[in-house]
């Protein structure tokens, strides 16, 4: 998004719905995103022969050899001078950002349905699945309400900061009785955002919530 990035995330918060956010977040990330200043550093490298970028490139096959220890790899289209001389293939494009695709949540979407647009939940404002359900998406998953850089570190820093603070409300609920928890349910919450250490939780919980803190 580059230097207009705070115009653009006021038009992205002030959008009337989520199919309109949907819009602009993949018009903003256009299939991808890299922050203009680490862009320009790839271009010098490209620009200096320590470097080649290949878009809409797909690697068919590759293979192993063992004995001098690199890949042989075909792609389409070909890439010359590649196929030969591959020691290391990072895997770091992620997981497909669409909870429709991953087998994992369907019994918790069975049990707690969720509005889904783009293959996005509609999410709380605090990133919980739904007022009652307090699971919390960060990441990709959580673009229609953090923005065109939920994949990034900004979006990953904004998300946890919403994150914790949502956390601490619902302990400060169970506090009160809000909600059915288990003790070792509570615990392990409170172990998650630091407000109690990990040996506190070897006692009860009734010496745990005696004790001054």
């Amino acid at each position: 998004m580059g230097k207009f990035q705070n115009v653009q995330k006021a038009a992205f918060w002030s959008a009337d719905s989520d199919e309109e956010r949907l819009q602009m977040l993949l018009k903003a990330r256009n299939g991808g995103s890299i922050p203009p200043r680490y862009f320009k550093k790839l271009q010098t490298h490209v620009a200096n022969g320590s470097l080649s970028i290949h878009t809409h490139t797909t690697i068919k096959h590759q293979t192993w050899d063992e004995q001098r220890k690199i890949w042989a790899i075909e792609t389409d289209p070909p890439v010359l001078d590649l196929s030969t001389k591959v020691d290391y293939i990072y895997y770091a494009t992620g997981v497909q950002p669409d909870i429709e695709c991953h087998p994992f949540l369907s019994p918790l979407r069975e049990k707690n349905p969720i509005e889904v647009i783009g293959g996005l939940p509609c999410l709380t404002q605090d990133l919980a699945w739904s007022k009652d359900v307090p699971l919390f998406v960060a990441g990709r998953l959580a673009g229609l309400r953090i923005g065109p850089d939920c994949g990034n570190l900004e979006g990953a820093r904004a998300g946890a900061e919403r994150i914790s603070w949502a956390v601490e409300d619902v302990l400060e609920g169970w506090q009160r009785g809000e909600g059915k928890v288990t003790d070792d349910e509570y615990h392990r919450l409170c172990q998650g955002v630091g407000s109690v250490n990990m040996y506190e939780s070897l006692g009860s919980f009734e010496e745990w919530e005696s004790t001054d803190r």
